[in-house]
């Protein structure tokens, strides 16, 4: 009996210990496949998507090529009109701004009229310019000056008319409201332009209105279409700035 225990015994002993040496000889072996399959999948992934990322890369350096040149021309333009105006003797007054909070804004989406709190007594006349984003952008003019109260009339409203600067193409003309936040300008079709090109109120001062959204070219027409519309959400505006003329 204790023969047998001790045979059986031994036969265990030295199954485990084979079985520990297969392990040993064969996780070298488990690793290798292991580790050439994430390799394998690492590959496979490179090859099906690097397309697709090479892709969002170029896309990336386009739009940081596009901001870039946007952000000297806008440097280019402010120097120039700084040039143009010490010239002129027109550097020794700051534009006087009014601050002002929306008490209301038209329904309808051809009539863009905004209504502040501010009037007559305030400063407010009649075609001043209102800006909006921290005085950094033109969204319309004056329309009415009461005496604590004005209805701005918007740049996009139907039929509204206000000269405007492409400075990237060296253009002038004339920008139409069309309702519903939106304006148009005519360029002769030689002009080149592109969609994200900026256009300026025609001043002194000269204030930001927007950017070129869609070109439409006519094959027999001797003008294109820009449309562009204000770069803020006007349901969102809450204070605007009227401009009192600096040089009086």
């Amino acid at each position: 009996m204790f023969l047998l225990l001790l045979t059986t015994g031994t036969v265990f002993y030295f199954a485990e210990d084979v079985h520990t040496a297969v392990l040993d000889v064969m996780r070298p072996v488990m690793s290798f496949f292991t580790n050439t399959g994430y390799v394998i999948h690492d590959v496979g992934d490179t090859i099906w998507n690097g397309s697709g990322r090479a892709e969002e890369i170029r896309q990336l350096r386009i739009r940081n090529r596009a901001l870039e040149a946007e952000r000297a021309s806008t440097v280019y333009v402010q120097k120039e009109h700084e040039e143009l105006r010490a010239a002129l003797g027109r550097t020794t007054q700051e534009t006087r701004l009014i601050y002002a909070y929306v008490t209301g804004r038209s329904s309808s989406r051809v009539d863009d009229f905004l209504l502040i709190d501010a009037g007559a007594e305030e400063g407010v006349e009649s075609g001043m310019a209102v800006l909006v984003a921290e005085a950094t952008i033109q969204i319309g003019t004056v329309a009415e000056a009461a005496s604590h109260s004005s209805v701005v009339r918007l740049l996009s409203h139907v039929g509204e008319k206000m000269s405007v600067s492409l400075p990237e193409s060296g253009v002038l003309s004339v920008v139409t409201g069309q309702g519903g936040g939106v304006f148009e300008i005519q360029v002769p079709a030689s002009i080149p332009l592109r969609e994200g090109e900026p256009l300026f109120s025609v001043g002194p001062p000269d204030f930001l209105l927007g950017y070129v959204e869609h070109i439409e070219k006519s094959e027999a027409g001797p003008f294109q279409i820009a449309r562009a519309s204000h770069p803020v959400t006007l349901t969102d505006v809450r204070r605007v700035f009227v401009v009192k003329p600096a040089y009086e």
